[in-house]
């Protein structure tokens, strides 16, 4: 019950079921990617207990929640209504592709295959284990039946990235499948590799005896291993989605099911064979082998330089375009030297730094939620430590960083090694355990994780600590500021629940401008009056003047959208322009604070029309009643067609 009721609030504050394109999680993180980001009330959010932080990257919204993740998605897929869930991530952006976007993706695709990857990796480092105590032998039954359980998933890597990527492309997954399971076919790629091959001094693999194959004309190479590769099934599903989104347009809908499998599954394949597959193949053999020359020529600095910044990685989710590189690392190496490597020692400091944190401060609530955070960062998982802990208090946070600096460093100059991808924190250390039985990286990786995490422990002890930027510390008005402007709107909602309504409620016009029905503005979430009824503005003036007197609810994080309650309890959101929130705050100058109490006529928010007309997004501004259903009455009372600011009435409610 007390993840379906955290569920429940959660979407609610996300706007909404039908405001969700897709969602899917992580370790510890609920991930959206919405409709609308400026439905989302983040203040509410980070205010539900249960929520350790809310945070946007780019346009995906990211809610952490630490542990209880999966069981609180599991809730929240209950609710949400089925026909938006596997929306293309391509769809939604549209033209607006930008590195966020990139990142966005990636995360997509990586982190719902990441527990088979991580499982099967940590079984693999168990058995190195077992193999150098002794208790098991490579011949030994038991161990070849757990070392084929252990490897499926990493070899066929391919189709987990297929099914994966084919859901954020909006394209036919079984599909995408089947073209994974073509790049592993024996007979038209080399899957057991014998020999290896040298171009421009990059080591490569090769099938011996096998030349390349002859298709019209068209030479199919087939002496490239695509085993436990990424960067080619992804090139290829990409290439699927344009191919299948044509065909699906011109094949006729009664001949869709007989023929447009076969034509994009044809036409995929071949091109994917003959140009796609193997580019993605040399780019991952060039990404690998420019990482290895970086690390051989710089090892520490480039340690250091990495270490110090993973964490900063990780919350703008940039780590993620590392994976491809790790994964050939893997295929082409069997190890990795980078990113895992890295990612523990980043983990440890950011430990270290979060116990110290618990052992000095006062307030016994966050003492409590320190050592919890501390213990799952030794784990592996740091957004607990990084959003509940370090970065609100911000210098233990710098310090982790710097701890993880020098770990990182150390990392490059032994060159340590981890030999299966399993998460990064001390469950994995079976994993730095070299099968030849040389227990050399081993040790180093735990001098690495030992110098992190007690530099940040030792660093942060000897810190003055802020505690009044802890939201709710007894010792903190600060902290409690941070949740002023709530407590003001629920006590403001309260006022108005037993407030009789002697006279219709009038609505001022908010913006100058030409005056069109709802039902015309190009955005069904506001056409088909789903946020709510009202009307929309083209401006013609920049700006947003208060339309009654009441309290602001909510502003938007990218400022393009402020919601607003009267005091008679009619809520309203006005959202200057379409798709503005990809501006990311860029033209807009938000004049009032949230939860705020604003008279009619009073300057809310300047826009600037000429930086949304040189971006090309619409300027056709929404004002929608959002709860109008619970009045009598509601009607549109305007009859110009151009209205002006602060003085012509546009709605009556009763």
């Amino acid at each position: 019950m007390e993840n379906e009721k955290l569920a429940q609030q959660i979407l609610t504050c996300v706007g909404g079921s039908l405001n969700i394109v897709r969602h899917w999680h992580c370790i510890t993180r609920l991930r959206f990617n919405l409709n609308d980001n400026a439905l989302v009330d983040v203040e509410k959010l980070k205010n539900i207990d249960g929520v350790m932080g809310v945070n946007f990257q780019g346009e995906q919204l990211q809610i952490i929640l630490g542990n209880k993740v999966n069981k609180v998605f599991a809730e929240l897929d209950k609710l949400i209504v089925s026909n938006n869930k596997n929306t293309s991530i391509m769809q939604k952006h549209k033209n607006k592709i930008s590195i966020n976007t990139f990142f966005d993706f990636l995360s997509g695709v990586f982190t719902p295959i990441l527990p088979a990857i991580v499982g099967t990796g940590l079984l693999k480092g168990i058995l190195s284990l077992l193999l150098v105590l002794g208790w098991l032998s490579e011949t030994n039954v038991q161990y070849k039946v757990l070392f084929n359980i252990s490897e499926a998933a990493f070899y066929f890597l391919p189709i987990l990235i297929a099914s994966s990527a084919a859901k954020k492309f909006g394209t036919n997954e079984y599909l995408a499948m089947a073209l994974a399971g073509i790049l592993l076919f024996p007979s038209l790629s080399a899957s057991m590799l014998t020999d290896k091959f040298t171009i421009d001094g990059l080591d490569g693999f090769v099938f011996a005896g096998r030349e390349s194959l002859s298709f019209l004309g068209m030479s199919i190479p087939n002496n490239i291993d695509y085993h436990s590769s990424v960067i080619p099934i992804l090139l290829s599903v990409w290439l699927l989605s344009y191919i299948n989104r044509w065909v699906e347009k011109v094949i006729p809908a009664i001949l869709k099911m007989i023929i447009s499998p076969i034509i994009v599954l044809v036409v995929t394949s071949i091109i994917m064979l003959i140009f796609i597959a193997p580019l993605g193949a040399y780019i991952g053999t060039y990404l690998s082998e420019g990482f290895k020359w970086l690390f051989s020529f710089a090892g520490i600095f480039a340690g250091f330089l990495m270490g110090g910044s993973l964490a900063l990685f990780v919350i703008t989710g940039m780590h993620y375009a590392i994976f491809p590189s790790c994964f050939e690392n893997f295929r082409r190496l069997n190890y990795d030297f980078m990113l895992l490597p890295m990612s523990f020692v980043s983990n440890l400091a950011q430990a270290g730094a979060t116990f110290a944190v618990a052992i000095k401060v006062k307030n016994k609530a966050f003492k409590s939620l320190a050592y919890s955070a501390a213990l799952s960062a030794m784990l592996g998982i740091t957004e607990p430590a990084i959003y509940g802990v370090t970065m609100k208090l911000r210098r233990p946070f710098y310090i982790s960083l710097f701890g993880s600096a020098i770990g990182g460093a150390l990392v490059g100059a032994l060159s340590i090694k981890t030999y299966q991808f399993s998460l990064p924190g001390l469950s994995s250390l079976p994993t730095y355990i070299d099968v030849k039985g040389d227990l050399s990286n081993f040790y180093y990786v735990i001098l690495a994780i030992s110098l992190s995490f007690f530099i940040a422990f030792i660093l942060t002890l000897m810190t003055k600590l802020d505690e009044s930027l802890v939201v709710g510390s007894e010792s903190s008005p600060k902290g409690n500021h941070l949740t002023e402007s709530t407590d003001k709107i629920e006590e403001h909602i309260k006022s108005v629940k037993d407030h009789k309504i002697d006279s219709p409620i009038e609505i001022i016009t908010p913006i100058t401008g030409e005056l069109i029905p709802l039902s015309q503005v190009p955005d069904t979430t506001f056409a088909q009056k789903i946020m709510g009824d009202g009307i929309a503005i083209i401006p013609a003036e920049e700006t947003m003047f208060a339309p009654f007197d009441g309290h602001v609810s909510v502003i938007a994080m990218t400022k393009h959208a402020i919601g607003l309650i009267s005091n008679d309890g009619a809520e309203i959101l006005i959202h200057v322009g379409l798709e503005t929130v990809s501006l990311g705050g860029k033209g807009f100058d938000v004049l009032v604070d949230s939860g705020q109490k604003v008279t009619t006529g009073q300057p809310l928010l300047k826009f600037d029309l000429d930086f949304m007309k040189q971006n090309k997004v619409s300027l056709i501004t929404p004002i929608v009643v959002t709860n109008y259903q619970e009045f009598e009455s509601f009607s549109i009372v305007a009859t110009n067609k151009y209205v002006e600011a602060s003085k012509d009435i546009v709605i009556q409610l009763n």
